[in-house]
């Protein structure tokens, strides 16, 4: 285990990074008075953005690796270049939740396990199987799921500085999504009746993961702070969730024969 911590090389790097990340710097940082909170509060919030953060480096590392199984699959060349940028997108991501955990009082010393990033695959998948299971657990659970969530935080928002944040994510998350069902709908023909029962029970798996998001208790905390520092209350949070997980994933897994909604 580790300490998760961010760094930052900049000259080249930076200037190589820098259409990429666009107007980050140009965000209204600086402008919420944390004052307005309690220690407590504010403690929950650091360590939801340092979470937040530490998920989005996560992500990026699912999409390396989704990037590499999508070429040894020998996947169409425009899926590959289409997932060829979503690494960068989520650090930018990183960088904004990592920036909003600073906006609070600074990030926490969280322990992480930097050689377990991403979903482990079996090393006996063929090269297709691993590269449609990371497509679903990556793409069309993770990323789908996140999209309305993500959403939702922003349209709640009532600090100018995190509606800033989450609609710059926002703004990138629907090809995120969308590249798991492309990868999906590639694959399905491929793929025999041993190997759709798999990936069905792979993509059940990665939904029923998704439970405890809404169904753990959460912390109290009046409403009007919750929109402030960057969380819907638990009502809402719930019924954003479960809407994404009926709508958006087990329907489109259900018309492909892979997933039967509740």
């Amino acid at each position: 285990m580790a300490v998760f911590e961010l760094d930052w090389l900049g000259g080249a790097a930076e200037r190589a990074f820098a259409p990429h990340r666009g107007d980050v710097d140009g965000l209204p940082w600086g402008t919420l008075d944390w004052r307005r909170f309690t220690p407590a509060e504010l403690d929950q919030a650091r360590m939801a953005w340092t979470t937040s953060a530490h998920q989005e480096w996560c992500a990026a590392a699912g999409f390396a690796a989704l990037l590499t199984a999508l070429l040894r699959a020998g996947a169409p060349v425009d899926l590959v270049g289409m997932a060829g940028r979503f690494v960068a997108d989520e650090m930018v991501h990183t960088e904004l939740n990592a920036r909003m955990a600073a906006e609070v009082g600074g990030g926490v010393a969280l322990q992480h396990d930097p050689t377990q990033l991403c979903p482990p695959i079996d090393p006996a998948l063929s090269p297709l199987e691993a590269a449609l299971e990371l497509a679903v657990r990556v793409s069309c659970v993770g990323e789908t799921f996140s999209l309305p969530v993500l959403a939702g935080t922003r349209n709640v928002a009532t600090e100018p500085i995190v509606k800033a944040v989450m609609a710059r994510i926002v703004a990138d998350e629907g090809p995120h999504g969308r590249l798991g069902w492309l990868v999906l709908d590639w694959a399905l023909p491929r793929l025999d009746a041993r190997q759709r029962a798999w990936i069905g029970a792979v993509a059940a798996d990665a939904v029923a993961a998704l439970e405890p998001l809404w169904t753990e208790p959460a912390a109290p905390m009046p409403d009007a702070t919750r929109h402030a520092l960057g969380w819907m209350t638990p009502t809402e949070y719930r019924a954003v969730a479960l809407d994404a997980v009926e709508r958006r994933i087990r329907r489109p897994l259900e018309a492909r024969g892979l997933c039967r909604s509740a």
